[in-house]
């Protein structure tokens, strides 16, 4: 998982970054942006149920240092 974790952190960056420079933009809007479409492909092949437990189980590991990594089973 550090691989994909890697590349997706990238990405993330890119569009925090793209939203700081943009006067049209702002980084609320842009993580809302990328949580929903997180959520939208999903979906696409996820109950949502599953989703659901999914973002449950990260919202209470909010507090940990370190970020949760798992690889789905």
């Amino acid at each position: 998982m550090a691989g994909e974790f890697g590349y997706a952190q990238g990405v993330v960056d890119a569009a925090f970054a793209t939203a700081d420079e943009r006067p049209d933009m702002s980084p609320d809007a842009m993580g809302r942006a990328l949580i929903q479409v997180v959520i939208a492909h999903y979906r696409r092949y996820r109950t949502s149920g599953d989703v659901s437990s999914e973002l449950i189980y990260l919202a209470e590991s909010l507090d940990d240092d370190e970020p949760v990594i798992t690889r789905g089973c």
